[in-house]
């Protein structure tokens, strides 16, 4: 598939991600302790092993990194920062694991059009390598990232497709890669005049120092060369780094203050209006009360004189002064709650006796008169 810009600018094409083949890690890097840790021993990666479903299966979405993060894996606390694009529609073809590849990121897409850097170099979750009569076999693999590299270990075919290859663009030597790598970080980090981000530098460094733990610790003069270059790149991404980490203090605290300080009005804002609800509550709750007591006093107490009240404690007190409970006063010591308490009872008196008056006076009603007869004592 020929590279293709999608309506949204990403960059999607298809890639060669892994092959079957022998691959050579430190003893170390697959958990050897013995004699072999720092030697180079033979993996056998089989296609039949990376075609089985479940390992396809693990390969669809999976992330692409600007080479292998530092701590080898990618999960969603760091997704965000080391996030490129993504790989789907894993098959084989050949001896080859191919996959659609997108790439979202507008710095890497930069990267892969002005440089010749397609290789790329797969992240496995925990290995398990299993040895079977003295040769290592990796089995049951699971995929966690896909990485564009500089230089891959499965070779210069496990690579992005090309959009239009130029003219000996692919002869380019692979040391010539890692230069064009830097180069191309340098040129990032020149051109953006300070407005690099942390995480942006961050994942530069930790690219940078992948290529240099692959050529630490040999002697020939083009690795010497190639770490000496690695590690001045480094030590200026990280000068930059602490630059930025002297200024963001203030900055921070600055942003922090205006936060704290638009949280604190909103809150003084939201408290207000909540005071303001809670007036308006009570003042209803008042009218309301005011409104009930007073046809209450006025049906139970005709003759008390309420026409000052201007609340249901005055119509209240009103009564209670009236019948002699309280003075107004001792009224005015009291709470709410007991001016109610007083009323009720009072209220409640006052329903007995005229439930009483009314028995009396039915008692005395006139009874009818005797005939003369009956008052003689005849039929």
């Amino acid at each position: 598939m020929a590279w293709e810009i999608t309506p949204q600018g990403y960059l999607k094409t298809t890639a060669r991600i892994t092959k079957g083949t022998v691959l050579q890690y430190y003893g170390h890097e697959i958990g050897l302790t013995d004699s072999r840790a720092n030697r180079l021993v033979d993996v056998n990666r089989t296609i039949d092993e990376l075609s089985k479903p479940d390992t396809l299966k693990s390969i669809d979405g999976m992330p692409i990194t600007i080479t292998h993060p530092d701590k080898k894996s990618v999960d969603a606390t760091d997704w965000k920062n080391k996030t490129v694009g993504h790989v789907q529609n894993p098959r084989a073809e050949g001896n080859y694991i191919v996959c659609d590849a997108y790439i979202q990121d507008a710095s890497a897409i930069e990267l892969l059009k002005n440089k010749d850097i397609r290789e790329l170099s797969v992240g496995y979750e925990p290995a398990d390598i299993q040895e079977v009569s003295g040769k290592f076999y990796h089995k049951n693999i699971k995929i966690n990232h896909v990485a564009i590299v500089a230089e891959g270990r499965a070779g210069s075919d496990c690579r992005l497709n090309d959009s239009k290859p130029k003219i000996g663009a692919n002869l380019m030597p692979k040391k010539n890669k890692l230069l064009a790598l830097i180069d191309s970080f340098r040129k990032r980090l020149n051109d953006a005049e300070g407005e690099l981000s942390k995480e942006e530098i961050n994942k530069m460094i930790d690219e940078l120092t992948k290529q240099l733990e692959e050529v630490q610790g040999k002697e020939d003069e083009e690795s010497k060369a190639k770490a000496d270059e690695l590690q001045k790149q480094i030590d200026e991404l990280k000068a930059k780094l602490e630059a930025l980490n002297d200024e963001e203090p203030t900055a921070g605290e600055d942003d922090k203050n205006a936060r704290i300080a638009a949280l604190t009005a909103e809150l003084e804002q939201v408290k207000k209006e909540r005071d303001e609800q809670k007036a308006r509550v009570e003042e209803l709750e008042a009218e309301k009360d005011k409104a009930s007591v007073m046809n209450d006093a006025k049906a139970r107490f005709p003759k008390v004189k309420l026409d000052d009240a201007k609340s249901g404690r005055d119509v209240r007190v009103g009564v209670l002064v009236d019948h002699g409970i309280y003075t107004k006063e001792q009224a005015a010591k009291l709470t709410d709650t007991e001016i109610r308490a007083a009323y009720a009872g009072l209220a409640a008196t006052s329903a007995k006796k005229n439930k009483v008056v009314s028995s009396l006076l039915n008692d005395s009603k006139e009874a009818p008169a005797k005939s003369a007869s009956k008052r003689l004592g005849g039929k």
